[in-house]
């Protein structure tokens, strides 16, 4: 008999740990496809056994915290049974995906390329901001020097000042298929779509401008 009910109470706590460790694969899982990381690969470590209580409407499992892959906390609750005590859960777990990382080194406010970056399969487990799509680089820039093969994150970027204050710059106007360009001065420096004053060389006259790309920009109306 006794015997019966520690293999019933084993098996609970089976279902219930397996039910913990779906929903926090679910959470996880979420994240890296709103992250952009590719083919993402997650493992637990092994949870301590321990027995659950009888729950006849089924246990709700509700993830409590996942920012940090080494304390994944969760929450289970008995389904309309509020006597049967709520059990706490905290996971470990490792995640590998295919991030980008630089292909060489960039120097600290290097505006990023394509060519900068190749996607690597990596352990992000500690990378919680890594970064997996091409299109998030665009107009950004290191906050600091980045060496060859390191794992680019949100944390370390910033937008890149594509217009600095002093530099000569292409004024580029166009209407109506007319396209007219001068030369110019910053007065301010900015980074793409900033909108930044511009000293005409022509005609001396200070006109607000929109930062296009390095070194150009456009009158604003």
């Amino acid at each position: 008999m006794w015997g019966l009910l520690a293999l019933a109470g084993t098996a609970l706590a089976a279902s219930l740990e397996a039910q913990v460790q779906d929903a926090a694969r679910r959470a996880v899982l979420d994240t890296a496809d709103r992250e952009g990381w590719v083919a993402p690969e997650l493992q637990f470590a092994p949870l301590v056994a321990r027995p659950a209580p009888a729950c006849a409407g089924g246990w709700d499992v509700t993830v409590q915290d996942a920012r940090s892959l080494s304390r994944l906390r969760l929450a289970a609750r008995c389904a309309g049974s509020p006597a049967v005590p709520a059990q706490s859960f905290v996971l470990r777990a490792s995640l590998s995906a295919e991030v980008l990382v630089t292909r060489q080194a960039v120097a600290a406010g290097q505006p990023l390329a394509e060519g900068d970056v190749e996607l690597q399969r990596r352990d992000i487990s500690q990378a919680s901001d890594a970064l997996g799509r091409l299109e998030d680089l665009l107009g950004q820039a290191p906050r600091s020097s980045l060496r060859p093969g390191q794992i680019l994150q949100k944390r370390q970027l910033a937008p890149a000042q594509l217009v600095k204050r002093g530099e000569r710059v292409r004024i580029v106007a166009r209407s109506e298929g007319i396209e007219v360009q001068g030369a110019g001065e910053a007065l301010d420096a900015g980074a793409r779509d900033a909108v930044v004053r511009v000293r005409n060389s022509a005609s001396g006259r200070v006109i607000s401008a929109r930062v296009v790309d390095l070194g150009l920009v456009e009158p604003v109306r």
